[in-house]
């Protein structure tokens, strides 16, 4: 967008000069509409913008043929210029620096079993979306563990899930959304989930009623490509920042894992947007890799929009005819069976309780299905964004040779043009002349940018 007011500015600016050129021709040097007309014509195609606009088109043309044999795509391509000029780069934790491998790493109860614990929390997740959810439930199902069904669920981004069980709320999600809600937690759980952050591990509190029952850690591990990718980044003198919905100990032990100076944790999708926008307002170019859905808000706020392939995201599996199959797991999957004939039972939940929930619901309900980012990188995920940067990189230099050849033809048939040569018993240098230099420069500007 920047590029594009620039070249009708220039445009503008273009126009402008040589309509002054010609008019002041035709006033002081008493020519003719038809002579004023040539100088008019012969000025604004020295002056055009043209030569810049071909210059970027080719250059990103060359980046986009380069990378053409991986499988980077690019969906603007302005894009692939503009991220010449990035300073920082902004990175979400969950799938894209992490492995995608979620597992459930320590249970912690507090008054009941580690089986109850964790087929309570499962019963409250088996239908939310996250993949911390998916963790506990696919354990829970494995593990052949009896769990209830709710009568009514949310799921609130970055905090948790809260659902009804029974006739009992229960949720599970951060310390600081349960302690919003009045859910007393004991200084031991307060203390065990301080550790667990602290050695890269995410604390799940679930809460049945108004009391915390313990402790579900899961953990996602950094991937080892990753590590080498951003110190690749950092080499090439890139700020790098991390933003997550992670817990403040956990995003820093991240953080000091990976060497990231700039962390800032427990940000939902539009804090990550507001913090880019911070960033921004002190000057910073930055660009905002993460998940095309999950992080939709900050790809948007970002200067360049680089999506990164989940890893979270998981091919299905087919399975197999002679694969045993899981009963528990398919009733559950299958809710109520609608062809019973025994009575309906009564509400679980009153209309005012079903309403909020569907409230609640509906409004975390916010992102686009058919947001595309600018760039979108291969399966690879972060370590081809290096490939990336250093292919533009590499264009740089041919960048800057058209930049400064577009640049010595406006100095040179510019005046020449408007008739500068005059002054030194010259004559005005006809537009067809400059028609055929401009045409020349063009040529040479393709060469330049094409050739290996």
């Amino acid at each position: 967008m920047k590029k594009m007011f620039s070249s009708f500015f220039h445009f503008i600016a273009s126009v402008v000069l040589a309509a002054g050129a010609a008019g002041y021709w035709y006033i002081a040097g008493d020519i003719t509409v038809e002579a004023a007309s040539e100088i008019f014509l012969g000025v604004f195609l020295a002056a055009s913008p043209l030569p810049f606009i071909v210059s970027r088109w080719l250059i990103a043309m060359r980046i986009k043929r380069q990378l053409r044999s991986s499988g980077i795509t690019c969906s603007r391509m302005g894009a692939l210029t503009e991220l010449l000029h990035v300073d920082t780069i902004a990175f979400n934790r969950n799938g894209t620096l992490t492995e995608g491998n979620v597992f459930i790493s320590a249970l912690v109860p507090e008054g009941m079993t580690q089986g109850s614990l964790l087929a309570l929390a499962a019963s409250a997740e088996r239908e939310a979306t996250h993949p911390y959810a998916h963790a506990l439930y696919d354990t829970a199902v494995q593990r052949g563990l009896h769990l209830q069904r709710h009568s009514a669920a949310r799921e609130t981004e970055s905090f948790g899930v809260e659902a009804l069980i029974a006739r009992t709320p229960v949720r599970v999600g951060k310390k600081e959304w349960l302690q919003e809600e009045n859910i007393e937690i004991s200084a031991a759980l307060l203390t065990r989930a301080d550790q667990l952050a602290t050695s890269g591990q995410t604390p799940l509190f679930v809460s049945s009623s108004k009391y915390a029952r313990g402790i579900i850690a899961v953990r996602d591990d950094v991937r080892a490509e990753v590590r080498r990718a951003l110190n690749a980044l950092k080499e090439r003198g890139l700020s790098l920042i991390l933003l997550t919905g992670e817990t403040k100990r956990l995003a820093n032990a991240t953080g000091k894992e990976l060497r990231i100076s700039e962390v800032r944790s427990d940000l939902t999708g539009t804090d990550k947007a507001r913090e880019i926008r911070l960033l921004q307002s002190r000057g910073a170019v930055v660009a905002m890799v993460g998940d095309a859905m999950a992080d939709q808000a900050a790809l948007r706020a970002a200067d360049i929009s680089i999506g990164c392939p989940s890893s979270l995201e998981k091919p299905p599996a087919h399975e197999e005819e002679d694969t045993p199959r899981d009963p528990l797991h398919e009733e559950l999957l299958r809710g109520p069976s609608s062809n019973t004939q025994e009575p309906k039972p009564e509400p679980l939940m009153s209309p005012e309780d079903a309403a909020y929930f569907e409230a609640q619901t509906l409004r975390n309900q916010g992102h686009s299905t058919n947001y595309t980012p600018d760039i979108t990188l291969d399966s690879e995920g972060l370590p081809s964004l290096v490939t990336l940067w250093d292919t533009c990189n590499a264009a740089r230099a041919r960048a800057k040779q058209n930049l400064w050849l577009s640049i010595f033809f406006l100095l040179i048939f510019v005046p020449a043009a408007a008739g500068a040569l005059t002054f030194l018993d010259g004559t005005v240098l006809p537009y067809p002349f400059v028609g055929g230099a401009l045409a020349l420069l063009l040529l040479l500007l393709i060469v330049n940018a094409i050739r290996e």
